[in-house]
């Protein structure tokens, strides 16, 4: 086993990629009337673009790389990192005058995301999502030129085409901290704004407030209620047993060779420790005893917010519930180690806590 001091040195926390961040969120700015728009008149504002949940990087990135651009349809396994870009990849960040005739265009949608004070003076940073903007009208002259055959191209058009999308889990390992917080930050709450167009409550449609984090309820009746983005709390847990092993499982919806550590949502009116212990009893039957808390991690795809416990193994028979878990086995640091270097073993990817809680039993980096 290889360990390095930076590894040992380097808090928990500091190694989980989407749950860095450099930006002041500016919470108290949100409801200024009209805040948007004046940052958008500010020449020193840079603005980020999203597109159904990807993150748009210069061009020559997708040149470069462009298989490590993109994860696989398994949403619990994206591909593996060793074909991710070595070189740190920036966001494309494009200046307000730009997208300022974008502002009352139907579709597009604006999130102020905070400041940058580490310049000076502070750097405003705006998220504009232009998912449902790619196709929205835009008026009657681009209509008539689209019915007559010419080209009408829309900010949203172009940037689809100047630009390469990248999907966050591909993106965070290869970004400073201050991108990463940036686009985990917008990706989190546009995701939100594209699921839910209608209020819960009466089922009339929403618009954005609060400069993007929340939503108002458009029924008169409903008193303008304001809505809030959705977050789902998950466990996820690294169960070690006496002899210092770790069980490691492969569930049924994921790639043959994949495998991590056992997550679950949180019930409602459940505590998280009894989370972690329903789960583990649930998936693998293994009964815990000690569980102790080591850091959380933004996971929005869609909504999650995961927390990441240690436990330790009472019971060490595996019984796999055979629905949603497959196989599960303990694992050495030898075998784990092995199996990782020969390809037979795949991991979590590096975005994920799930990586660094079985890199943090295993005392160093494992693999690519």
């Amino acid at each position: 086993m290889t360990t390095t001091s930076l590894w040992s040195e380097q808090p928990f926390m500091d190694r989980l990629l989407l749950a860095q961040t450099s930006i002041d969120y500016d919470v108290e700015r949100r409801s200024e009337e009209g805040l948007i728009e004046r940052l958008l008149a500010d020449d020193r504002t840079r603005v980020m673009l999203v597109n159904n949940g990807l993150v748009a990087v210069p061009k020559r990135f997708g040149a470069a790389a462009p298989g490590a651009l993109d994860c696989a349809d398994d949403p619990a396994a994206p591909r593996p990192d060793a074909a991710a870009p070595t070189e740190t990849v920036s966001l494309a960040l494009v200046a307000p005058v730009d997208v300022r005739a974008e502002f009352h265009h139907p579709g597009a949608l604006f999130v102020y995301l905070g400041l940058d004070r580490v310049t000076e003076p502070a750097t405003a940073f705006i998220a504009l999502d232009i998912t449902r903007a790619v196709d929205a009208p835009r008026n009657a002259a681009a209509d008539a030129d689209h019915e007559l055959g010419r080209s009408a191209v829309t900010f949203a058009q172009r940037a689809l085409r100047d630009f390469d999308w990248v999907e966050l889990r591909s993106f965070a390992p290869c970004a400073s901290v201050r991108d990463a917080g940036l686009a985990t930050s917008a990706v989190a709450v546009c995701t939100w704004h594209a699921q839910q167009r209608f209020c819960p409550a009466c089922g009339a449609p929403v618009v954005p407030a609060l400069s993007g984090w929340a939503q108002t309820c458009t029924n008169a009746a409903d008193s303008g209620r304001l809505l809030f983005p959705r977050i789902e709390p998950a466990v996820i847990t690294a169960i070690v047993d006496d002899d210092d092993r770790i069980l490691l499982q492969h569930n049924t919806a994921w790639r043959e060779r994949f495998c991590s550590v056992s997550a679950g949502f949180v019930e409602a009116g459940e505590s998280l420790e009894h989370a972690v212990r329903r789960e583990t009893r649930e998936e693998v039957g293994i009964e815990l005893d000690d569980v102790r808390y080591l850091g959380s991690q933004p996971w929005p795809f869609p909504a999650s917010i995961m927390l990441g416990f240690r436990a330790h193994a009472l019971t060490t028979n595996v019984a796999v519930d055979h629905e949603e878990v497959s196989s599960a086995r303990w694992y050495t640091r030898d075998d784990l180690a092995q199996l990782v270097a020969t390809g037979e073993l795949e991991l979590p990817g590096r975005a994920s806590i799930a990586r660094h809680m079985i890199e943090d039993w295993y005392g160093g980096p494992l693999g690519a």
